[in-house]
């Protein structure tokens, strides 16, 4: 729909660069060295970049497992800085 509502726009060199952030501590590189690389960025800024993706995932993805392991396995949510209000239904930011 971006691309569409760009392209209405008046914009017409618009490429979809899809960039996979990786599986397990792995970094696959036609998925995403290559992406970056079509951006232009050097060699160095593409390994700075996807370490800086890779820790921003792996970061955020264990608030999510700790937030859920808390929702399913505690009665009180206090007990885990999980804050008042917050259930399954509505979890916590987290930032």
């Amino acid at each position: 729909m971006l691309m569409a509502n760009l392209n209405r726009q008046g914009c017409r060199e618009i490429k979809l660069h899809v960039i996979l952030v990786g599986a397990m501590g792995t970094i696959y590189k036609d998925y995403t060295d290559e992406p970056l690389a079509d951006l232009n960025l050097d060699y160095h800024k593409i390994k700075k970049l996807t370490q800086k993706l890779n820790e921003h995932s792996i970061r955020h993805a264990s608030a999510l497992i700790k937030t859920r392991y808390a929702l399913q396995y505690n009665t009180s949510n206090n007990s885990h800085g999980l804050g008042p209000g917050a259930t399954a239904h509505n979890p916590p930011d987290p930032h």
